[in-house]
């Protein structure tokens, strides 16, 4: 391993590894933001080393490639499989998967009631509390009965314990008593998101919606209200807005096939969940909705819990009765909250300890506005914060900004930052999977910009364009979509300045020139197209052409000193991309970009030369989303071999290439600022 372990993870990874060999299993719980991960890594290295191989179960996929990745950095041999991965290798020693994934290869490798223990003789279950008891867990642990056990897990739910020592092992917790003085200070909120996906039906109908607002035509922006109605609220308050007299009615009854659609919302299975898995943690807890119609059904769902609905907007409750209702919500019994926008204005109960955001917002004003004195830490006890939002849409979107204003007030929320951001991604996945579409329609690994554009916006103008240009850029931005250039096409261009007899030869790479692949397609995308990622040292100057936002000035220099010295060591892109990543540790909302650039190349052309200038931007990329940030550092690295296979040796043929030729300077202490 390249990280050492705190006292209390070395604490804890020997208790779990003297109780898993004894007892079968055990389940660690450490706080959040404790590095929960760093002793799985250390406990399944020790299995590895003796020659075992371990499976590591993640609840979503975005927490399997957050995993694997530091499984990887961490040195051990680590693949990554999910629903979006299309070549899947359980072979490697460590494999990180979600149950589902694992449900499918077990049933088709070993048929029904097997035995898999063989071939995974220790199995790693992250995030426990959400997966231990429920299919398709279950399903996959009746494969792996006799495999030694790890659980991991922030909380521990009292409701739940006695079912996850069952599946796992004995449960020893770790409070932030314990911790404090060992180089960990206990947060007074802690943040947590759940995923809820889309059924089949409201997928479809997201698609098709997606296709009417892109294409910029009458319907487009109640299409584009219908997609945040779905997404952040739910089918009951799509079909409530059907049957209003209003033209927002009239565009979904004759335009939107509703009557497949499910009558209850997508998110509340997930919020009972929620409800059951925070049992025992909250005295009082407060959903926030957005429509009235959301906050009926959940009043009558949760009756057990004595719910009040505090109602804003028009025609809400005159003040004496919002008095009453807030009494109302004070006394002990009243043990569940639903608010509209009333909470837009604070509700003012300082009791509640458990908030769950159903419909969240974008603007952090508003989020202040509605956690209220909710935000406010409490004495003696933590509170909790539950995001509930649905993948690949536009409620995504909505959750940087909440989870930076959140850490900003101190909210403990770096148990999510990598889960969503890598992550959240928002329309990007829709976007993706338009591009994967076309680029299958037409036999082609990436797509260029052009092509996508002209397929989605069609025959609708230049609004459709920018629109459909807008969405590639935010994209990439939050990580779905990989940018890259040709090298064939760029040397083509680079041929016809030659051929046409210019002394010089100026080739500036933009948008318009780029070409689009989903970044979860990128290593396939460099199988089948090597000369296109390039994994040599990326050539740029981090003093001169790469820009860091979102970060202090100081943390920005750092950065530039350790890609200077990386550069100088000839290292890969993947390190590169490891350093940069680290940046988003403390710095979650950071973006980088840069530039490769050649300036006096001299290509030998038939006893002439001919002088080569080449710029091509890069970026921004989110610097946590290290897997698009290092096949983009791997593309730049493919443009510096082009320069270098075509152009002869000549003073001043890049900065990059006088860092390299003075690297043992730079090594010995001459500095960038000697070059």
């Amino acid at each position: 391993m390249r990280s050492k372990l705190r006292p209390y993870q070395r604490e804890a990874l020997e208790w779990a590894l003297r109780v898993a060999e004894a007892r079968g299993g055990a389940v660690v719980s450490l706080p959040t933001g404790t590095g929960k991960t760093l002793v799985a890594v250390a406990f399944a290295e020790r299995y590895v080393q003796r020659g075992a191989r371990v499976l590591v179960l993640e609840p979503t996929r975005f927490l399997v490639e957050q995993t694997a990745r530091k499984f990887r950095y961490e040195g051990l041999d680590a693949s990554m499989i999910h629903s979006g991965i299309k070549e899947r290798d359980w072979s490697r020693r460590v494999v990180v998967a979600t149950p589902e994934s694992a449900l499918s290869y077990l049933q088709q490798r070993y048929g029904e009631g097997g035995d898999a223990s063989g071939e995974f003789p220790v199995v790693i279950v992250d995030e426990c509390h959400h997966t231990v008891g429920r299919d398709p867990f279950a399903q996959v642990m009746r494969y792996l009965e006799p495999s030694v056990k790890l659980g991991l897990s922030a909380l521990v739910p009292k409701s739940r314990a006695w079912e996850i020592e069952r599946y796992i092992g004995p449960i020893r917790k770790w409070d932030f008593s314990e911790l404090e003085g060992k180089g960990y200070e206990k947060p007074y909120m802690i943040a947590e998101v759940y995923e809820a996906p889309f059924r089949s039906e409201e997928e479809a109908l997201y698609a098709r919606l997606f296709e009417l607002w892109l294409s910029g035509g009458a319907h487009s922006h109640f299409a584009a209200l219908a997609l945040t109605t779905l997404s952040r609220d739910g089918s009951d308050a799509l079909l409530d807005s059907a049957a209003r007299p209003t033209a927002f009615a009239d565009f979904l009854r004759s335009i939107i096939p509703l009557a497949p659609i499910p009558p209850e919302p997508h998110k509340l299975p997930v919020l009972e969940s929620v409800l059951k898995d925070y049992e025992g943690n909250f005295e009082k807890a407060i959903v926030f909705v957005n429509r009235r119609c959301t906050a009926d059904l959940l009043a009558e769902r949760f009756e057990e819990l004595n719910p009040v609905k505090i109602v804003g907007g028009r025609g809400a409750a005159d003040p004496e009765a919002r008095r009453s209702a807030l009494e109302e919500a004070r006394r002990p019994e009243t043990k569940l909250i639903i608010a509209t926008s009333a909470g837009d204005e604070g509700i003012d109960i300082p009791e509640v300890d458990l908030l769950i955001f159903w419909s969240h917002v974008s603007s952090p004003l508003r989020l202040y506005q509605r956690l209220g004195r909710g935000l406010r830490p409490a004495s003696d006890k933590i509170k909790y914060t539950v995001f509930i939002a649905t993948p690949g849409t536009r409620d995504y979107d909505a959750l940087p900004e909440s989870l930076v204003a959140l850490a900003r007030e101190g909210v403990d929320v770096t148990g999510i930052f990598d889960e969503v951001s890598s992550q959240v991604l928002g329309e990007g996945v829709v976007m993706a999977r338009k591009v994967r579409e076309l680029a299958e329609s037409m036999g082609a690994r990436g797509v260029s910009r052009e092509i996508v554009i002209s397929a989605l916006a069609g025959p609708f103008g230049p609004r459709a364009y920018r629109r459909v240009a807008r969405e590639l850029e935010e994209s990439v931005r939050v990580g779905a979509l990989l940018p890259y250039y040709d090298v064939s096409e760029v040397y083509a261009e680079l041929q016809s300045w030659v051929e046409a007899g210019a002394p010089e030869a100026y080739v500036r790479l933009g948008a318009e020139h780029r070409r689009f692949i989903p970044v979860e397609e990128a290593e396939d995308g460099a199988r089948a197209s090597p000369e296109n990622f390039a994994d040599a040292t990326p050539c740029f100057d981090p003093l001169n052409d790469l820009k860091v936002r979102g970060v202090s000035e100081g943390a920005a220099h750092r950065l530039r000193v350790e890609l200077l010295r990386l550069l100088a060591s000839a290292a890969k892109p993947r390190e590169f991309a490891e350093a940069i990543r680290l940046l988003a540790l403390e710095n979650p909302a950071a973006t980088v970009k840069w530039r490769f650039r050649v300036e006096g190349a001299l290509i030998p052309v038939n006893g002439r030369e001919v002088r080569l200038a080449m710029a091509a931007e890069y970026g921004p990329f989110m610097a946590k989303n290290a897997k698009q940030v290092e096949y983009a550092l791997r593309n730049t690295a493919a443009l510096w071999n082009l320069v270098l296979s075509i152009a002869s040796g000549s003073e001043g043929l890049s900065h990059c290439d006088r860092l390299l030729r003075a690297r043992a300077g730079i090594l010995t202490g001459g500095g960038p600022s000697s070059l």
